[in-house]
């Protein structure tokens, strides 16, 4: 992608599509029908909201870095994950780390990268630490 162009429209909708339906699902699964589920069961439906919130949050923060760049503000992703990590903290840094070591000009592919990510931390989770609470 030329460095002042901007992604198209679609992938913002999708990104808002994905961030409504799952924030959505989470609602109605811990909101509506959370006496309905076991605990195993609550867990399992987990990645039915957690994915869809994580693809759609990185998606946005992905455009956004990537505005940067094409404003002639940041000359990397890396570079421009930076400066928001300087402005929030390194808290933020946890959040912002496929930023920091990707080096792809594609919000789609950098949103799937960190969902991947963010998969490995919950299976980890539910695996190891989940059991022994």
């Amino acid at each position: 992608m030329p460095s002042g162009a901007t992604e198209p429209i679609t992938l913002t909708a999708l990104y808002v599509t994905a961030l409504i339906g799952g924030v959505m699902a989470a609602g109605l699964i811990y909101g509506v029908m959370f006496d309905e589920f076991s605990e195993s069961e609550l867990v399992s439906c987990t990645p039915l909201w957690f994915f869809p919130i994580v693809f759609g949050l990185y998606g946005f923060i992905s455009q956004r870095l990537l505005r940067r760049m094409a404003s002639g503000r940041a000359q990397s992703l890396h570079e421009a994950a930076r400066m928001s990590i300087d402005v929030a903290g390194h808290w933020a840094a946890l959040f912002l780390f496929p930023f920091l070591v990707l080096r792809w000009r594609s919000s789609l592919l950098v949103s799937i990268a960190a969902a991947v990510f963010w998969a490995a931390l919950l299976w980890l989770f539910f695996t190891a630490v989940f059991p022994t609470l």
